[in-house]
């Protein structure tokens, strides 16, 4: 197999999935950038206007056939992929696939899509994506969903089942090791982008409920994002300042040692129901499994690919979706008795280790690209 890998944005490498891929794989071709890509490795940019080539196919698809400027790049991107001899392209992110099918067909490569949560669940993004995606259930050679939520929300796109591959995200067992023991005084962490399906908002919510019993406990929610300043603010409007830090984006190994001195790890998704992000849901969140791999309980929702991998008073506790008193009492719970958050952790880091490694998660890929 001569394999590219394909990802939306070069910054995208800094995502765990992602940058495994390309340490892990038969790595041929890297191809970055959007609708279709703006550079491959090797190769460098892609830019049509520096070849005289360049030029009359631009010329011609945007000055006379009044076609988009997409043209030249995807064809400048069939003729790299024929020199490198590809014959299989991994590409994140289903949206992505569909910009580059025509490139993968015009050089006769099989297409291969990763989907990871927003692509294939978010409403105003499937409606834009409805007839690329329509190409892709149709020439995809398969298709990679990370939980068995998504793998139906795809089949209701008309994806065929038998195409469907489920390949969970996995840890870099080396990075992210089991803790030591718990803190003496309750710390829950929480890690990811700061958006609606993320909810910070009503993990704080619960976690004040937990500061009324346990003074010395604390919260430290990371990422960045558009809700961080509302959840900044609700923090000190609740009066805990002095309880919760919000430190903004950490590096992986900040990450880490943050988990290896938690108590728990706290992610409340929801499902947004109105706005832009309406319909939007998790994959199977990495942050959750690399806790797991740590020995952490999980207190979090039964929403998408969470309740697939956290067993409900085994590995964690989980609650319904928006019910914040529920979520606090989890959260109680591991306070109140220390011996249930080790217990629950430890089967959480057995099931992760049995399930989600960096090794499962390439062996995954392999098969469904064979």
């Amino acid at each position: 197999m001569r394999l590219a890998i394909a990802a939306h944005d070069p910054a995208t490498t800094s995502e765990t999935f992602i940058r495994m891929q390309y340490e892990r794989l038969p790595c041929a071709l890297a191809i970055h950038g959007g609708p279709v890509a703006s550079e491959t490795r090797p190769g460098g940019a892609i830019a049509p206007l520096r070849s005289l080539r360049g030029m009359a196919e631009t010329a011609w698809d945007v000055g006379v056939r009044r076609t988009r400027w997409e043209g030249p790049q995807t064809r400048e991107l069939a003729r790299r992929l024929a020199r490198a001899r590809i014959d299989t392209m991994l590409v994140n992110f289903g949206t992505h696939a569909a910009a580059l099918l025509p490139a993968c067909e015009a050089a006769g490569v099989r297409i291969v899509p990763h989907f990871h949560g927003s692509d294939a669940h978010t409403a105003s993004v499937v409606e834009a994506h409805r007839a690329g995606y329509r190409d892709l259930a149709a020439r995809a050679h398969r298709v990679v969903a990370v939980s068995r939520h998504m793998i139906g929300a795809l089949v209701a796109l008309g994806f065929p089942e038998e195409k469907m591959r489920l390949v969970r995200c996995g840890v870099d067992t080396g990075r992210f090791t089991p803790r030591a023991a718990p803190p003496a005084d309750p710390l829950f962490f929480g890690v990811g982008r700061f958006v609606d399906k993320k909810a910070p908002y009503l993990t704080l919510l619960a976690f004040r409920a937990v500061r009324e019993r346990h003074p010395r406990a604390r919260l430290v929610l990371a990422g960045d994002g558009q809700l961080l300043e509302v959840t900044r603010n609700l923090s000190h409007a609740l009066g805990l300042d002095g309880a919760v830090e919000l430190p903004g984006s950490l590096s992986h190994e900040a990450v880490a040692r943050h988990m290896l001195a938690a108590t728990a790890f706290v992610q409340h998704s929801i499902c947004p129901r109105e706005g832009p992000a309406r319909g939007d849901c998790e994959g199977t969140p990495v942050a959750v499994l690399e806790a797991m791999i740590c020995g952490l309980p999980i207190v979090a929702t039964r929403h998408a690919g969470i309740g697939e991998v956290v067993e409900q008073g085994v590995s964690g506790l989980l609650v319904e979706e928006r019910d914040v008193d529920g979520m606090a009492g989890a959260m109680l719970s591991v306070c109140d008795d220390p011996a249930l958050g080790v217990r629950l952790g430890a089967a959480a880091r057995t099931a992760a280790l049995e399930r989600h490694t960096a090794e499962r998660y390439v062996a995954g890929l392999l098969e469904a690209l064979a």
